[in-house]
């Protein structure tokens, strides 16, 4: 035989209120990529999230990431850089946008296929720390108005001087 204990009327209540909200925050919180919030695909922008690869030194995100957005033009047989986002102290994975608000030379429209480049760079001045930049490109052209695109910061970039 089975007891079942019955409960004061008060006491359902904060019951199903803890329930619905497991329920809300779990259906809505818990379904991105990384934890990263990607901007919807909109006409006229470019969107997407740049990660950093475990092997990239921690104390490079007290530097400056930009994120680079490269056309061919119509009378231009290679890709020019048009736009760039930049974030100081980037906390990754890092959500992007680009729209035509970002592009940096007269006379361009944002618009068809781009590829994209993000670099990570530090000038550190500093004996302790070492300055660098590490570098990283989507690994498939990205379109304006099109799906998010990943890219990931992987490759450390020669430096100026000579020395690695």
């Amino acid at each position: 035989m089975i007891h079942m204990k019955v409960l004061p009327k008060g006491m359902y209540f904060p019951g199903l209120w803890l329930m619905g909200a497991l329920l809300f925050f779990g259906l809505t919180g818990c379904t991105q990529k990384g934890g990263a919030t990607f901007p919807a695909p909109t006409p006229g922008k470019v969107v997407g999230e740049v990660d950093l690869d475990p092997k990239v030194p921690l104390w490079m995100t007290h530097g400056s990431l930009s994120v680079v957005a490269l056309m061919k033009g119509p009378t231009s047989p290679d890709w020019l850089p048009v736009a760039r986002v930049l974030f100081v102290h980037p906390t990754f994975p890092v959500p992007f946008e680009i729209s035509q608000k970002d592009v940096r030379l007269t006379g361009i429209t944002l618009q068809g296929p781009v590829r994209l480049v993000a670099r990570l760079s530090l000038e550190s001045g500093s004996t302790l720390v070492a300055s660098g930049e590490y570098s990283g490109s989507a690994p498939v052209e990205g379109t304006v108005g099109g799906e998010p695109v990943h890219i990931l910061i992987n490759r450390k970039l020669p430096s100026e001087g000579g020395t690695p």
